[in-house]
């Protein structure tokens, strides 16, 4: 890889847009750019810090409305010359740009070139590094929160901390060996052992906080269900955007349960439809009302739909989150008190009333989800570090060294005759952490990183 050339790719999202963006880095960066763009005021300035610029991309004999956003090194994300261009987000015009730079002399980017550029400058370390990829792969906005907690150094300032920490104590445990014949006192074991055991505790938290946010790599699930024609078919249709599910009026046209992502405004959710909730007349029947039960025990969110016509009469009172009454559209405006009573009445509860057929009500279901996935999860404001696996597999063998090395300094007598084992353990559990701290990586784990990016960050 050579970092003295200029690189180019697109950096925005795939896909059509409002808004694209080309971003290059390297020496060149300033002097390329000046080839497409034109500058509104039609001179070019003398950059000492970051700057937007409006003007026009041309093509041939067309001019496109664009503007560049200039970071002159030091002050940029690869600590070198930057340049943004954003135009419209049109991925042929996007490609074209980024071919019309590249006939200029602009190197296409290698996936993640970018941040390993910003990572060889020292702008951040690896396991920020590992929250930028976190960032790119969120789904939600607790993974993107617990993303950030990488990004903005959470867990090197962590692991930093530690590694200070086990540098005093292994130059004690050091010093006691140097000194073994001397009557000085660097430190006692069960002084040893209680600051051995605060940071454990500490590289504890962050692994049980790495937990939390390992569910959170599955998008939350929200199933489907309520007996047959109660319109759950439809609704899925409807909350997906797609027509995955057949919809007829025979009872029972749903046999097995499909499922696909649903937008929630700033996060999604897995919708699933599921068979109508009945009673079993075969095998079959028992088979596919022993998969709707399974989806309804493992769903972070059960919706149970029933038919707003019939004042209830299939309405069996099942354990859900939200309960929701269809085909609001069939009943007459006057009459709708009348039928939500007789619901509320028997379900102990006042559903929400919504027309699946058209739409009535499904934005209000869109948002009782959200509340109920933000208020069933203890951990909402609890946003934990997004561990990756060497993440986890270096906290592991840090936490592995220190109880063996608390175990030691536990056995000693009253001084520490054991030091030199215990300072193998230290070392073992500092060099672990060096990993998390973004210090001896090895460029095999670089690799595994920067594997993960896109083209463009």
């Amino acid at each position: 890889m050579d970092l003295d050339d200029t690189i180019v790719a697109v950096s925005s999202p795939p896909g059509g847009s409002a808004r694209g963006i080309v971003r290059l880095s390297g020496p060149s960066a300033f002097e390329l750019v000046e080839q497409p763009f034109r500058p509104l005021s039609g001179s070019r300035r003398t950059l000492n810090t970051a700057v937007r610029v409006s003007g026009k991309l041309v093509f041939g004999i067309y001019a496109i409305p664009a503007f560049a956003c200039y970071f002159p090194q030091p002050r940029s994300y690869t600590r070198q010359d930057m340049v943004e261009l954003h135009l419209v987000g049109a991925p042929t015009l996007l490609g074209m740009m980024v071919e019309r730079l590249l006939e200029l002399g602009a190197r296409r980017a290698e996936p993640g070139e970018f941040t390993t550029r910003a990572f060889l400058a020292g702008a951040m370390d690896a396991s920020q590094v590992h929250g930028v990829a976190g960032l790119i792969a969120a789904r939600s906005d607790r993974q993107l929160r617990a993303a950030e907690q990488l990004l903005h150094g959470s867990l090197s300032q962590t692991a930093h901390r530690a590694r200070e920490t086990l540098a005093d104590l292994l130059s004690l445990v050091e010093g006691a060996m140097d000194f073994a014949d001397e009557p000085i006192e660097f430190i006692t074991p069960t002084q040893l052992v209680t600051r051995l055991i605060e940071v454990r505790d500490q590289l504890g938290a962050t692994l049980s906080a790495s937990v939390r946010t390992e569910r959170w790599a599955r998008l939350p699930t929200v199933a489907l269900i309520g007996p047959p024609n109660a319109g759950k078919s439809s609704l899925f249709n409807r909350l997906t955007g797609m027509d995955r599910a057949i919809c007829t009026p025979i009872a029972g046209t749903t046999r097995d349960a499909i499922s696909a992502p649903m937008s929630l405004g700033e996060s999604e959710c897995l919708l699933i439809d599921t068979a109508g909730i009945d009673d079993a007349a075969d095998s079959l029947d028992a088979a596919v009302q022993a998969a709707t039960s399974l989806k309804q025990r493992h769903a972070d969110v059960v919706i149970i739909l029933f038919d707003a016509t019939n004042d209830g009469s299939n309405a069996a009172v099942q354990t859900a989150s939200i309960r929701v009454a269809n085909k609001c559209d069939l009943i007459a405006p006057n009459d709708r008190a009348r039928r939500v009573a007789a619901l509320s009445e028997r379900l102990g509860d006042t559903p929400l009333l919504i027309s699946a057929r058209t739409g009535e009500g499904c934005d209000s279901l869109r948002t009782r989800i959200s509340g109920v996935l933000a208020h069933s999860d203890a951990d909402a404001r609890d946003v934990g570090v997004a561990l990756m696996a060497e993440h986890r597999e270096a906290l592991d063998r840090a936490a592995e060294a220190l109880d063996r090395s608390i175990g030691l300094a536990t056995c000693a007598g009253n001084e520490l005759d054991n030091a030199d084992l215990v300072a193998i353990e230290l070392r073992a559990a500092a060099a672990a952490l060096g990993v998390l701290a973004g210090r001896d990586d090895t460029e095999a784990l670089l690799g595994r990183i920067f594997a993960r990016f896109c083209v463009g960050k």
